[in-house]
């Protein structure tokens, strides 16, 4: 009998999972060269509100579900919960006030991190009943981390882009453009490698694991389109958060609804019943635009569709020491995201694939 391999169903997978990363990338191909003009660094404003506010910050706070709202994680999490994001607050506070480069920096290689280390995890999801080899198991792991860290290698060996990952100059560049061709040949090697485990797995297994390679793949399209092939901001958005933002907001809404108890909260009950989602969703955009309106209007004012007519109202920031403070604040949401994650999908939530 064929194992399930699929984390809920083959069309939940593929619309939700799956697609999210292989069909921006490719859909860049048929934009109009408005939207992928190489020498435009700005992404369009309603651009940004349908992407980066709409699912790259709202996806954020879909964490709250798994932790702060789930009184039995709260429970057992509590001094956790409570004292990260204080820590976090203080640490950021610190490191802003020694330089605010080496804060955005240090926070933008925290989000790699972040992103890398998910597309890692539904790998892992996808490999719950693996090859018994350790070397498989070793090329396996290589070839998920390699189609994403090899891109951003490729990046940092160019140079600054007409795209950041956060803040202009975030990264530490190394300009050495003649290893660009060196990481593809190594790309390509481990690529082969990968495809030959596959081919062996199924050899062995009598079956394809279709969606881990479909995983790979799309992830590989998507990272080496958005970073290596483009160098558009829109573009770059557009690929990385809709491949990051929605998978994360589907798994989250799906773990959740299938741990949903008799006794589990009345919040819980009601955002995962069946019209749920649009209030479920709706939370986490309150959040969002609540903390996008806090940057905007008193750090970047950038955004004037959003959030200009609060302009007249509130003064932009002006005192460093006020804003040392308050941008550390404003990101630490950011950054519990990022911590609380390593905790959330640990090895035992991988039960979500048994039934």
């Amino acid at each position: 009998m064929k194992p399930k391999i699929w984390i809920k169903s083959r069309s939940f997978d593929l619309w939700w999972f799956i697609a999210p990363m292989a069909l921006p990338p490719l859909i860049v191909f048929f934009l109009p060269e408005q939207f992928t003009n190489q020498q435009k660094t700005e992404i369009f404003p309603w651009s940004w509100i349908l992407i980066v506010l709409s699912i790259d910050v709202a996806h954020v706070y879909t964490t709250v579900y798994k932790t702060y709202f789930k009184p039995s994680a709260f429970k057992i999490h509590k001094l956790k919960l409570l004292a990260v994001p204080f820590l976090v607050w203080i640490v950021g506070v610190m490191v802003y006030s020694i330089s605010s480069k080496l804060f955005w920096s240090l926070l933008a290689y925290f989000a790699v991190f972040h992103f890398i280390r998910q597309q890692y995890g539904f790998f892992r999801l996808y490999s719950k009943r693996e090859t018994s080899y350790r070397w498989r198991k070793g090329i396996l792991s290589i070839t998920i981390y390699a189609v994403t860290v090899i891109p951003i290698l490729i990046w940092h060996v160019r140079g600054q882009q007409n795209f950041n990952w956060m803040t202009a100059g975030d990264f530490w560049y190394i300009n050495l453009p003649f290893l660009e061709p060196i990481l593809n040949g190594v790309m390509i090697l481990i690529g082969i490698a990968y495809l030959f485990v596959e081919w062996k797995e199924k050899q062995d297994s009598g079956y394809l694991n279709t969606p881990r390679i479909l995983l790979t793949l799309s992830t590989c399209f998507s990272y080496y389109v958005s970073i290596v092939l483009t160098n558009n901001d829109f573009i770059f958005s557009l690929v990385n958060v809709i491949g990051h933002g929605i998978p994360y907001l589907a798994l989250v809404y799906f773990s959740e609804k299938k741990e949903l108890k008799e006794d589990s909260p009345t919040l819980l009950k009601l955002v995962l019943s069946k019209w749920g989602w649009v209030l479920f969703y709706a939370i986490v955009f309150a959040f969002a635009y609540f903390e996008e309106t806090l940057w905007d209007v008193f750090i970047w004012r950038e955004n004037t569709v959003p959030f200009g007519w609060l302009y007249g109202t509130f003064n932009q920031l002006n005192d460093d020491q006020v804003i040392s403070l308050f941008v550390p604040l404003l990101i630490m949401p950011q950054v519990v995201h990022y911590i609380l994650d390593g905790y959330i999908w640990r090895k035992k939530d991988y039960r979500i694939l048994q039934e």
